[in-house]
C-alpha cells in the first residue's frame, strides 16, 4: 500500500509491504533512548518513561487508539523511506516488536512478524529487515543479525547472550546506536515481565497510530532535521513530550503549529544552543505553569497525565495561543514604553527577543512574563492595556524584591486567576481579593490586590501622566504609598500615618512632596546634583545619620578594633522615618535639617564625649565636618569604600585615633578615618587620607587646621590651633 501524506498508519501498515525500507538516514544521530540521561534527572532513560506511558495506554483501554505524534520523511525512490524526524520513536517501537516476537505464541502468519522482516526477504541471502539503520555501515550489519538471529530464531537467549553469539562482532562495541540498542532491549525485556504479551502485542502493532508527514525531498528533510535535532546528543525532553501531546490528534494544523514553534525556536535560540529543544522546553514549562498555576512542573509527567486523561486536546489550542502571545510582546517590546518598564525590573536589561525572555529569573518570569502572556491571550491586540497591566505588575514584582513592601505582594498565581475572571483591565486593575472573591491557595498569603494606595490613584486619573512619572522614580517603582502618607502627615506626628481613600488629596501637594523627594534622596543619589547645592547635600547626609537611617556599628567581615558608617550611601530606610517625612513636606529644606540637627546636638549632648563610644565619636566628627565645610562652600566628599564608610576604633586609648599618640584623647586631638576591610585579620584597620588631600575642608579624614601629616611632625601648637577652629564651628556655626 501507499502512504499519503498527513494520514495515520498502524506499525503493521508501516512495515508491511514487501520491497520497502524505512530508512534511518546517515545524517541522522545515533540511536540514544537506551542511554541514561543527562541533565534533568540522573540515571533514567527515556525509554523507560515511553513505555510506561505506552503500557499505561494498554492497561487502561486496550481497545482504543493511541496516536504517538507524527514522523517527518521524504521518499526517494519509491519505497526508499527515509526519517528526518520520529527516528528514536520508531527505532524503539521496532526493537519492542522485536521482544514481543521473541516471547508470544507464534501463528503460522505472524503478525508481527510480518513487521520485522516480509516472507521475500527472510528467503533471500540477505534477510533484509523493514528497518534499515544507516547511520554507519556497523548499525546496518548489527541490526540485521539482530532480526534474524536474535528475535526470529526459536532459541532461550537472554539479552546479555547476544554479545557471546558468533555474529557479534567486537567493533560493534564501538557503535554508539549499538550500545544504546542492547540497553534498550534490556528494559524492554524487564518490561516485559509483567504485562499480557499477546494482548499487548496486537495493541502494538494495531492500536498504536503514527502520523505520516512527507517533506516531499532530501533538501527539505534536512533541514527540518537541522532544525530539531544535532547530532551526537542526547535526546531531550521536547522530543519525548512531542508525541504524547501531540497524541489523539487528528488536525493536521496542530502538528503544523508544532513545526513552527520549533523553528521560531531554532532561529531565536541562544548563542551557545545548538538545537531548538531547549527553548522548546522552556515554553512547554511555562504554559503548563501558566494554565495549571504550578510553581514547578515536570513536563514529561504532566505530558503523560494528559495523554492518560485525554485531555491534551485542550492544552494544545492554549500552548499555542500562548505561544501567538508571546510573540505579541516580543513585537510590542520594540516600543520605548514597554521597553523603560522592563529595563526597571529587568537591571537596565534591554528585553527584545525569546532569548531575552528566557534569561528572565523565575521571579520575573512568574510575576511578570507569566501574567501578560495570559493576558494577551485573553485580550489580544489591548497594547494600551497591557503596557498598563505591565505597570501594575512591575509594581507588585518590587513589592516581592523589597522587604518593606512585601505586605503588599501578590503571588501570581493569584494574578492568573484575577485575569481569568476579569472582562477588562479595568476589572483587573480593580479587582478585590479576599477569600469570597478568589481561590485561595494553601500556605500562600492572600492581600490585598486593589489597596487603599491603588484607590487613590484612581482619583487623580486626569493627572496620569504626572502619576506616572511619580510611580516610574526608582524609589518608588508604582506604589506612592509614601507619597501619600508624607501628605496626610502631622507636624507633631510621631508615627507613620495610615492613608484612607476617602480622604480628598490634593495634586499640588503631591506635586510639591514629590520634588522635595528628588531635592533630596537625589543629592546623594548623583553627585553632579549635589554640587549644585552642596549646603543641603551634606545636611542631608548628617540629617540621614541622625534620624537613623544609616546606623553606626560593626563592620561586616571586619575586626571589632573599629565601627563605622555608610554616610554617602542610600538605602531604603528613609522611607520608613517620620521624620524624613515632615522634611519632604517642609517648605525650605537645609532650614528643616539644621534646624533638626541641631536639636539633636543638644539632646544628646554629641560633644560630650567623656563616657566614650565610636558611634557618638562619629556623630560629633561628621557634624562638624558637614557645619565646617558649608561654612568653606565646599561639598564633602562622596567615599564609602568597601563598604566600610566613616570610622573609628571603639577604644579612645588606640593611638591610632589620636593625632598625637602621646597626649590625652580629646576631640581636637582625635581623628575619623575609613574602614579598611579584608577578611578577618591584620588586613582590617581604620585609614586616613594621603598627604596631598591633608586638612581640605571637603575631606572626611582630616584635621580641620594644619597639623602636620606625620606623626613625627606634629606638635601640641598645631592641635591647639585644630582645637581653636574645631570651637569656631561649635559656637558660631552650630550653636548661633
Amino acid at each position: 500500500m501507499d502512504l499519503i501524506s498527513n494520514h495515520e498508519y498502524s506499525l503493521s501498515q508501516l512495515f508491511s509491504t514487501p520491497g520497502r525500507r524505512i530508512i534511518i538516514p546517515d545524517f541522522q544521530r545515533d540511536y540514544c533512548w537506551g542511554d541514561k540521561t543527562h541533565g534533568e534527572k540522573q540515571d533514567t532513560d527515556i525509554l523507560s518513561n515511553f513505555l510506561d506511558t505506552v503500557i499505561d495506554e494498554f492497561n487502561s483501554n486496550q481497545n482504543a487508539d493511541l496516536l504517538l505524534g507524527k514522523i517527518d520523511v521524504y521518499e526517494h525512490p519509491k519505497d526508499h523511506v527515509y526519517l528526518t524526524d520520529g527516528q528514536q520513536r520508531l527505532t524503539s517501537l521496532y526493537l519492542l516488536l522485536g521482544m514481543l516476537y521473541r516471547n508470544k505464541v507464534h501463528t503460522q502468519k505472524d503478525p508481527i512478524k510480518q513487521c520485522l522482516v516480509s516472507d521475500f526477504e527472510e528467503n533471500q541471502t540477505d534477510k533484509e529487515p523493514y528497518l534499515k539503520y544507516a547511520v554507519r555501515e556497523s548499525t546496518v550489519f548489527f541490526l540485521k543479525d539482530l532480526v534474524n538471529e536474535f528475535f526470529l530464531k526459536n532459541n532461550n537467549l537472554k539479552v546479555s547472550d547476544i554479545k557471546k553469539q558468533p555474529w557479534y562482532f567486537s567493533e560493534y562495541n564501538l557503535d554508539p546506536s549499538i550500545i544504546s540498542m542492547l540497553s534498550a532491549l534490556n528494559i524492554i525485556e524487564k518490561k516485559q515481565r509483567d504485562i499480557d504479551i499477546d494482548g499487548f502485542s496486537e495493541f502494538i502493532i494495531n492500536n498504536i497510530k503514527i502520523q505520516y508527514y512527507d517533506v516531499k525531498d532530501k533538501k527539505h528533510g534536512e533541514e527540518r532535521f537541522v532544525i530539531i535535532n544535532t547530532t551526537g546528543k542526547s535526546l531531550t525532553v521536547s522530543e519525548n513530550i512531542k508525541p504524547i501531546l501531540l497524541a489523539n490528534s487528528t488536525n493536521i494544523e496542530k502538528s503544523n503549529q508544532w513545526e513552527e514553534r520549533e523553528t521560531f525556536f531554532w532561529k531565536n535560540r541562544k548563542s551557545k544552543e545548538s538545537i531548538a529543544d531547549d527553548g522548546v522546553n522552556d515554553f512547554l514549562t511555562w504554559s503548563f505553569q501558566i494554565i495549571d498555576k504550578q510553581d514547578e512542573v515536570d513536563i514529561i509527567k504532566k505530558a503523560k497525565q494528559l495523554l492518560k486523561e485525554s485531555k491534551n486536546l485542550n492544552y494544545l489550542p492554549k500552548i499555542h495561543i500562548f505561544f501567538e502571545s508571546l510573540l505579541q510582546l516580543i513585537e510590542w517590546c520594540k516600543e520605548e514604553c514597554f521597553q523603560q518598564q522592563f529595563k526597571f525590573i529587568n537591571d537596565n536589561r534591554e528585553v527584545k527577543n525569546i532569548v531575552d525572555f528566557r534569561d528572565f529569573t523565575k521571579e520575573v518570569r512568574q510575576n511578570v512574563l507569566f501574567p501578560l502572556i495570559s493576558f494577551i491571550s485573553k485580550f489580544q491586540d489591548d497594547k494600551g492595556s497591557t503596557l498598563r497591566l505591565l505597570r501594575r505588575l512591575r509594581k507588585n514584582f518590587f513589592d516581592l524584591k523589597w522587604n518593606d513592601r512585601k505586605h503588599n505582594y501578590l503571588d501570581w498565581r493569584y494574578i492568573l486567576e484575577i485575569i481569568e475572571k476579569s472582562n477588562s483591565i479595568h476589572e483587573i486593575l480593580q479587582f478585590e481579593t479576599n477569600e469570597n472573591t478568589i481561590s485561595k491557595i494553601q500556605n500562600i498569603h492572600l492581600n490585598n490586590w486593589f489597596n487603599d494606595e491603588e484607590k487613590i490613584k484612581i482619583n487623580f486619573s486626569n493627572y496620569r501622566e504626572d502619576i506616572e512619572k511619580w510611580e516610574d522614580h526608582q524609589d518608588f517603582m508604582g506604589d506612592l504609598t509614601f507619597l501619600f502618607q508624607v501628605s496626610f502627615i502631622a507636624n507633631d506626628s510621631t508615627e507613620i500615618p495610615k492613608i484612607e481613600f476617602e480622604v480628598p488629596v490634593d495634586f499640588e501637594k503631591l506635586n510639591g512632596i514629590f520634588h522635595n523627594y528628588q531635592s533630596t534622596v537625589d543629592l546623594i543619589r548623583n553627585q553632579q546634583t549635589a554640587e549644585k547645592d552642596t549646603d543641603l547635600a551634606n545636611m542631608f547626609r548628617l540629617f540621614r545619620l541622625f534620624i537613623g537611617c544609616n546606623k553606626v556599628g560593626h563592620i561586616y567581615r571586619a575586626c571589632w578594633d573599629f565601627e563605622g558608617v555608610l554616610f554617602s550611601t542610600l538605602n531604603r530606610e528613609h522611607l520608613n522615618k517620620v521624620d524624613f517625612m515632615k522634611l519632604v513636606n517642609a517648605t525650605d529644606l537645609l532650614s528643616f535639617c539644621t534646624t533638626f540637627i541641631k536639636n539633636r546636638i543638644h539632646e544628646e549632648d554629641i560633644f560630650n564625649l567623656e563616657n566614650f563610644t565610636a558611634e557618638k565619636f562619629i556623630k560629633a566628627w561628621l557634624t562638624l565636618k558637614v557645619f565646617y565645610a558649608n561654612d568653606k562652600n565646599e561639598l564633602l566628599v562622596f567615599y564609602d569604600g568597601n563598604e566600610t564608610g566613616v570610622a573609628a576604633y571603639t577604644d579612645n586609648r588606640n593611638n591610632d585615633l589620636k593625632l598625637i599618640s602621646t597626649e590625652e584623647f580629646s576631640l581636637s586631638n582625635a581623628i575619623c578615618g575609613f574602614g579598611v576591610r579584608s577578611g578577618f585579620g591584620s588586613g582590617n584597620y581604620v585609614h586616613y587620607t594621603n598627604e596631598d588631600l591633608w586638612c581640605k575642608p571637603n575631606i572626611i579624614d582630616t584635621p580641620f587646621s594644619d597639623v602636620a601629616h606625620k606623626k613625627e611632625h606634629r606638635t601640641l601648637e598645631q592641635v591647639k590651633k585644630n582645637s581653636e577652629t574645631i570651637e569656631y564651628i561649635i559656637n558660631s556655626l552650630i550653636r548661633s
